[in-house]
């Protein structure tokens, strides 16, 4: 299951009650003690029973009584809650009308013993309801319905096809149902327990890395892994035959021991040998960093580095995830940045966008400008203290209070050559500088365009994502100071019919297609490495991707036949190619894609040309002919 949502009331600095939208991946973003960490807080007390105390109510609540509520997207997942016979949650009517399964636990933190009461949400249907009956009873009601519960053969329909005879009926009938919560008992084999236990352990793993966390590979959550591989590992190998020829050479030892130890306390406190086996304990597991001064163990390293090697570790968990080796996972990393040069926080963001590109929700608490400038602005959460408690913001348009909040500034390079560039060519990221740069000298070197950029005084700038917050402040800055520009941007369809979300956004915002930026024609740059550039480069191994594909996705999957680069496809390849390779590459749609943009630039720069030239002679009173001699001129 995957989160989708939180309703938190009445903990920590929550005063009243808050409700946050999870994604694959989110940014919670806010001042010193706004709040960002008690969504952390939050799940892992839910999710893990923790950190739940007298102190965890909020101190303006009425009362001590802490709720959390989770929404979970099922995705009709097969569940077996009894009979051994499949069904699912949403077949049950253990959803909301929307599709979710919501459990709630309740903590009164001024009881002496502070437990958590767990109950779960489900569709009732008044005096029918049959959710919860035994056999019998439903049986008795399907009597009283008229519906029969004997199938042509003979044999009776079981008990999940009882209960979704009957919910046909009731929603034929329109019957009258509510939704309630449902609080199971905590022991016994009843319907309700059987339900609370299939979604309890239907609920994603929480792996929460504190700000504070020892960072060392004696981590529990590491150590328990490696020790679950382990053993893995040792239960298909003959344990049962070394465990008993050991019990046997121990054991004449060890009674002759307890014998002497009997002869000497009371009946009461006489022991007997007990032997055991913790195959676990036999492996020990540890990182050791090279350097020149000998090994270093990893925990004598500095901070910075340790917490790389720990964000190593989770994005492994991911990639076993998408493998399909491991259940869904929550990771919530608060300030992972921490004692990292922003160039490896540069770096840390890529990581946990793979992390969550895969098997994995990633929740992350920054106050990085580095990563929050890199995520998307739809992903975001901002953590506001306003009196009453913590507000927080999503689907936020204006931006402006998160960069106030952490003093994001525009790209360098964007303010560095504001004043020598003619045309600033903005796109996506550094990858896509080092691949326009290597198109527009290849063409010029084979005699297909006249000039490359630097002939044409054209700078290109990594300006983000169209929904990045860097993105969205360079842009901001580049219209403000009128300087002319154009945008390129990956389409991200899936196909060719597809609409682009990008050109979408660019148009929604006044801009020209083919004027004021252009969108790839294709998904993305690495869709456009030739196929014959792999046939060339790598002849043992057959490469097929598609225009709309996607090639990172593509490349981790065949890592293991070649080494395609991952997520640093584009990167590593696209520049390899030759100029045959890039034209044919390139022609997609009809046309060269890359001569479209070029000619683009350059009518680009000749309307900047013209706008000057008509600044200089405004203040004239000549002929518009003259003008317009001198303008073409």
């Amino acid at each position: 299951m995957k989160l989708f949502k939180a309703r938190i009331k009445n903990f920590r600095g929550i005063s009243g009650e808050a409700e946050i939208h999870f994604d694959s991946y989110n940014v919670i973003v806010g001042q010193n003690d706004a709040g960002k960490s008690t969504v952390l807080k939050a799940l892992n007390a839910f999710i893990n029973d923790k950190d739940i105390d007298k102190d965890s109510a909020n101190v303006s609540a009425e009362n001590g009584v802490v709720e959390i509520e989770l929404y979970f997207d099922p995705q009709n997942a097969p569940i077996i809650i009894d009979e051994q016979v499949e069904t699912t949650f949403e077949a049950e009517g253990l959803t909301t009308s929307e599709g979710y399964v919501v459990l709630k636990k309740v903590w009164n933190t001024s009881s002496s013993r502070i437990a958590s009461e767990f109950s779960f949400l489900r569709k009732k249907y008044g005096a029918d309801d049959f959710l919860l009956l035994t056999e019998a009873q439903l049986m008795a009601l399907c009597k009283k319905k008229s519906i029969d519960t004997s199938k042509g053969n003979g044999a009776e329909f079981n008990n999940v096809e009882k209960r979704a005879k009957l919910r046909e009926l009731l929603q034929m009938d329109e019957a009258a149902f509510t939704y309630e919560f449902e609080k199971p008992p905590a022991s016994g084999a009843s319907r309700a327990k059987n339900i609370a236990d299939v979604m309890k352990g239907m609920m994603p793993r929480f792996e929460y890395f504190k700000a504070d966390s020892s960072l060392e590979e004696t981590d529990t959550s590491i150590q328990n892994y490696f020790k679950k591989i382990a053993l893995q590992e040792i239960e298909q190998c003959e344990t049962e035959l070394i465990q008993s020829r050991v019990a046997e050479k121990l054991s004449a030892v060890m009674r002759s021991i307890s014998g002497k130890i009997n002869q000497v306390v009371t009946q009461t406190e006489s022991v007997e040998p007990e032997i055991k086996f913790d195959w676990t304990k036999l492996v020990q597991t540890a990182f050791r960093s090279k350097a020149d001064e000998g090994d270093i163990p990893l925990k004598n390293r500095g901070d910075g580095f340790r917490r790389i090697t720990m964000m190593a570790y989770f994005e492994h968990l991911a990639d076993e995830g998408s493998k399909g080796d491991a259940e869904n996972v929550i990771y919530g990393f608060e300030e992972p940045e921490t004692f990292l040069h922003p160039s490896a926080q540069e770096q840390l963001f890529l990581r946990l966008k793979t992390v969550s590109e895969d098997n994995a929700q990633v929740l992350v608490t920054t106050h990085s400008p580095v990563i929050v400038a890199h995520s998307d602005k739809d992903k975001l959460i901002h953590v506001t203290k306003q009196t009453g408690g913590a507000v927080y913001e999503q689907n936020i348009e204006d931006c402006s209070g998160i960069i106030k909040d952490l003093g994001i500034s525009p790209n360098r390079m964007l303010l560095d050559h504001l004043d020598s560039a003619k045309l600033l060519l903005l796109v996506e990221g550094p990858d896509d500088i080092i691949a326009f740069d290597h198109l527009a000298t290849c063409y010029k070197r084979a005699g297909l365009i006249n000039a490359d950029f630097v002939d044409m005084g054209i700078v290109l700038v990594p300006i983000g994502g169209c929904d990045s917050i860097q993105h969205w402040i360079n842009f901001k800055v580049v219209k403000s100071l009128n300087k002319p520009f154009f945008i390129i941007l990956d389409s991200d369809k899936d196909s060719e019919l597809a609409v682009s979300k990008n050109l979408t956004f660019l148009v929604a915002n006044g801009m020209i297609d083919g004027k004021d930026f252009h969108v790839l024609r294709k998904r993305a740059l690495e869709n456009y490495i030739d196929l014959g550039y792999f046939a060339r480069r790598f002849p043992a191994f057959n490469v097929s991707f598609g225009p709309f594909d996607q090639v990172k996705d593509y490349s981790k999957n065949h890592s293991e036949c070649i080494k395609l680069g991952g997520g640093k496809i584009a990167n590593r390849h696209f520049c390899n190619q030759n100029i045959n390779e890039l034209r044919v590459a390139m022609h997609f749609g009809g046309s060269d894609e890359f001569i479209h943009i070029v000619d683009c630039l350059n009518k680009q720069l000749d309307d900047a040309r013209k706008a000057k030239v008509h600044d200089i002679w405004e203040g004239f009173v000549l002929e518009e002919d003259f003008i317009d001699d001198v303008e073409n001129a």
